[in-house]
């Protein structure tokens, strides 16, 4: 498990910034709102930003998917975890949101 946290945090060192500046773009459409800018900053976590994050971490670290599948995670699994930990962060925002609480 420790492996797969380390693998989403180098990914998330590409996605978070990337999603941070895409947010700026969700709060400008939205009405200047921090609701505006979390879906905006959500979105790209999910997609855009996810996606990029992927591809960077291929052309930077692409030797250390030997490491992980010596440890004996594919590819496919980490970034699916890693993809999966994002939707639930999501999910935490949505019933924070759906709480009232923001």
């Amino acid at each position: 498990m420790k492996l797969l946290l380390h693998y989403h945090k180098s990914l998330s060192s590409f996605n978070i910034p990337f999603s941070l500046f895409a947010g700026g773009f969700g709060c400008a459409m939205n009405g200047n709102t921090f609701s505006g800018y979390m879906t905006g900053f959500l979105l790209s976590l999910l997609s855009g930003g996810f996606l990029l994050s992927v591809f960077f971490y291929e052309l930077r670290y692409a030797s250390r998917y030997y490491f992980y599948y010596n440890k004996g995670y594919s590819k496919t699994r980490l970034v699916g975890i890693s993809y999966l930990l994002n939707v639930g962060l999501w999910g935490v925002y949505q019933l924070i949101k759906n709480i009232g609480l923001w």
